[in-house]
């Protein structure tokens, strides 16, 4: 009942349709394994995706496609020209030559979420069987004009390719496109052929035949109101109800999407709205003796979609009254704050200074090595806990449906305060939970407390299921990971500032290709960002690098460890982001080899916008990341998806010291863009 939930990805030909399966799970930890649970059944019912919308298309070229070439073995403008209705990439006559294109997507419709994007350009020197380039290509970072030598078109264009050795029809730069319309920048790009490369000359955008003209060919799907919404399930309680559902497959733009849900009586009287990001939605007030369902439509910048409804759900009078379990959840919060900050010394302590201490004092006993440890971890580090709160808000109480006991559902805010070298730090987290009781003989007990909204999560019944959680795919299991650049940590399991490992690339102080203030002020400012994925760290990691740092994305397979990119027009195909986007290891892998990143060996050398990747015992890889949001003489914040949205790193190995799986490696990478 932790309310944790796996998921795996079996190959695609291992199942049958209407073929019945049986599995079963078991937990391990570094200690050992459980027994298998019992098994279960499991019939497989295929149900595809929807057939994707048709696209349109969107031709942009003459005026609109702006392109030039330029000798970028030259240190000043114009010191070699070309016919002015030629393009060249390549060395010809002595000159090494690059090509700059920028189209203008004034009419690409705002919102509009591109799927591919095609370049043509027309051959100048030859008509038949002429070899296709395969160029390197270039997001420029800064501007570039004409009036500008070839070199500074090189500089601007830096050494971060969005891919190489495709030939030119083939390459897809519907990702560079959207990345312009998602950041509001283009600089255009830049195509060249690296090392002595016979050139190849093609038409340009003043060529007299406007049929030979370059063009940027855009597929693009239209902006429209999103999809409808699906498995919306309404769970009653005592006069309330909690609504979950998931998100609709067709967002309709790459706006952000919101909700509006709605509690109606079976006469289609509304009795409450809700709005607002997350898909889940609370209603108190509600008589136990009144059927009701909850209609809910997804919005954007366009417009609402269509309504889904739950089915009705009626509430029933739970054991007791739903205010004492709200007062025992409110006291258990308590008793363990009171644990965290040492007001009390033990879990037994502070369960006898609670009048409620006996409902809860179990649960919270089996809390308190991690709870003293992390507490007694940061005393010789000059820093502890000096505070701490929780509130709970939108509370329904009722009868779980399982075990029939009585269960509380309530979004908790926890605040806590921590203070380092005299000065204090204070952070706030804000969580959906769920606390399952028993009770026996008059005796109540607090049985559990598990995240909510994974605990009543409903996977899509089709292949959307995908886009609602991080599976590892049966035939794709990760390699043991590479501890090379990792921080070295004392007995006590913090980090050390021991001298850099032989053969390690440590980070000098030079210019990065990725703006690491950007990254980190993104990161600080925006831990509210939705979740996207039930683990969502690495997501939010990348969101920074992208938005904050302008890290660029590249093109190609999304399994492969060289890509980085993410599709904002469509929910699931062809895939919602790399995995080098959404999966620690793999965006520790990208950061490290294929940008390649420096690595900080020393605390004192860290500093904003670096990005931090922990890994667990019993793990063989990398499984969170958060970025670094600033260095207080050797004291490391951090932002993050996962666990408290603003703490230190300290905090974070204090937490975990005690429990069965404490980070025993962490790397620090400092992306530079490069390669």
């Amino acid at each position: 009942m932790s309310g944790g939930r796996a998921a795996l990805q079996v190959s695609e030909g291992k199942l049958t349709d209407g073929a019945t399966y049986r599995w079963s799970v078991r937990a391990c930890t570094g200690v050992g394994c459980s027994a298998w649970s019992a098994e279960q059944s499991l019939t497989v019912r295929v149900q595809p995706l929807p057939q994707m919308p048709a696209t349109q298309s969107l031709t942009v070229t003459g005026g609109a496609l702006a392109t030039v070439s330029a000798p970028t073995d030259c240190d000043a403008p114009g010191c070699a020209t070309l016919p002015n209705d030629q393009l060249r990439i390549g060395t010809a006559d002595g000159r090494l030559w690059a090509t700059h294109l920028k189209a203008d997507l004034g009419a690409l419709p705002q919102g509009a979420r591109v799927t591919s994007a095609k370049l043509s350009l027309t051959r100048a020197d030859c008509t038949t069987q002429c070899v296709e380039q395969k160029p390197d290509v270039f997001e420029l970072s800064a501007p570039w004009t004409p009036a500008q030598s070839g070199k500074e078109l090189l500089t601007a264009a830096g050494e971060e390719k969005y891919t190489s050795d495709t030939v030119l029809p083939e390459i897809d730069f519907g990702v560079l496109v959207q990345s312009w319309t998602d950041r509001g920048g283009n600089e255009g790009m830049a195509l060249v052929v690296p090392g002595t490369a016979a050139a190849a000359a093609y038409y340009s955008g003043a060529a007299a035949d406007t049929a030979k003209r370059p063009k940027l060919t855009i597929e693009y799907l239209p902006p429209t109101a999103p999809g409808a919404v699906s498995e919306v399930v309404a769970v009653p309680g005592d006069t309330g109800l909690v609504a979950t559902w998931n998100a609709p497959l067709d967002s309709g733009t790459t706006g952000d999407l919101t909700y509006v849900a709605k509690a109606e009586k079976s006469d289609g009287s509304v009795v409450g709205t809700w709005e607002g990001p997350t898909p889940r939605a609370v209603f108190g007030g509600l008589d136990n003796a009144i059927s009701y369902r909850v209609a809910v439509t997804a919005k954007n910048a366009v417009g609402s979609g269509p309504v889904s409804r739950s089915a009705p759900a009626r509430g029933a009078t739970v054991t007791g009254g739903p205010t004492q379990y709200k007062d025992y959840v409110q006291a258990y919060l308590n008793a363990r704050n009171k644990v965290v900050i040492g007001t009390s010394l033990t879990a037994a302590d502070a369960a006898a200074e609670s009048p409620h201490g006996a409902v809860f004092g179990e649960l919270l006993g089996s809390q308190e090595a991690t709870l003293v440890g992390a507490r007694e971890a940061l005393a010789p580090r000059n820093q502890s806990y000096v505070g701490a709160t929780s509130a709970l808000t939108e509370v329904v109480a009722g009868t779980d449906a399982v075990t029939g006991q009585p269960v509380l559902r309530a979004t908790v805010t926890e605040t806590m305060t921590i203070r380092i070298d005299g000065a204090d730090q204070v952070s706030e987290n804000q969580n959906a939970k769920r606390f399952l009781f028993s009770v026996s003989g008059g005796t109540v007990r607090l049985q559990s407390e598990s995240d909510d909204g994974q605990a009543g999560q409903t996977l899509s019944a089709t292949a959307a299921a995908a886009t609602q959680v991080i599976a590892t795919p049966a035939d794709a299991v990760g390699p043991p990971a590479d501890e090379t650049g990792a921080l070295t940590l004392g007995t006590d399991g913090f980090p050390m500032g021991e001298a850099p490992a032989e053969g390690v690339r440590q980070a000098s102080y030079a210019a990065s290709y990725i703006n690491g203030l950007g990254t980190g002020s993104w990161a600080y400012n925006n831990t509210g960002v939705k979740w996207e994925y039930k683990y969502d760290c690495t997501n939010f990691v990348s969101k920074a690098l992208y938005y904050g740092g302008g890290m660029k994305m590249r093109s190609g397979w999304y399994k492969r460890d060289d890509v980085w990119f993410k599709n904002p027009w469509w929910n699931s195909w062809p895939v919602k982001a790399s995995y080098t986007w959404s999966a620690a290891e793999n965006l520790r892998r990208h950061l490290a080899w294929n940008r390649p990143g420096y690595f900080i060996t020393r605390v004192s050398d860290v500093r904003k916008g670096d990005v931090l990747f922990f890994r667990y015992k019993g793990d063989s890889v990398y499984e969170h990341a958060a970025v670094v949001t600033a260095n207080y003489s050797g004291r490391i914040h951090m932002a993050q998806h996962g666990g408290p949205a603003h703490t230190t790193l300290d905090d974070a190995i204090a937490r975990n010291k005690q429990t069965p799986e404490p980070i025993i490696s962490i790397v620090v990478i400092r992306p530079t863009g490069a390669r």
